[in-house]
């Protein structure tokens, strides 16, 4: 028997929310109600192979400001975010760092940087 998983989009201002009809194997059979083709691309997406970008705070050594605000470089897979968040939870840095300053590179092998969304300085 099918079920269905509804979504909202997030693929443009419209905020559609999309019913993904899938069977019971997992493959999917259709779309509903999503009003163009970012919604069924974003959906798709979604279902298959979430991603989101990772964003917190380290803590910083040597300076007047206690953490730093960083960010992955790229969206990384959801499942892996709280191990991402536990690599920076151990995570220290001295200044000077600049925004854009790799502060992890390869977060857990995805080839995927952590860059400082901030600046430090001492």
């Amino acid at each position: 028997m099918a079920k269905k998983e509804t979504f909202i989009c997030i693929g443009c201002p419209l905020g559609c929310e999309v019913t993904l009809t899938i069977d019971e194997k997992g493959k999917i059979l259709g779309f509903a109600g999503n009003k163009c083709k970012e919604g069924e691309k974003y959906v798709f997406e979604e279902y298959t192979n979430p991603v989101r970008i990772l964003t917190a705070t380290v803590l910083t050594q040597n300076s007047a400001q206690p953490l730093l605000a960083v960010r992955t470089s790229k969206p990384i897979l959801k499942t892996m975010l709280a191990q991402g968040a536990a690599v920076l939870a151990r995570t220290k840095v001295k200044p000077p760092v600049r925004v854009g300053d790799i502060i992890v590179p390869n977060l857990l092998d995805t080839g995927v940087d952590v860059v400082a969304s901030a600046n430090l300085s001492s």
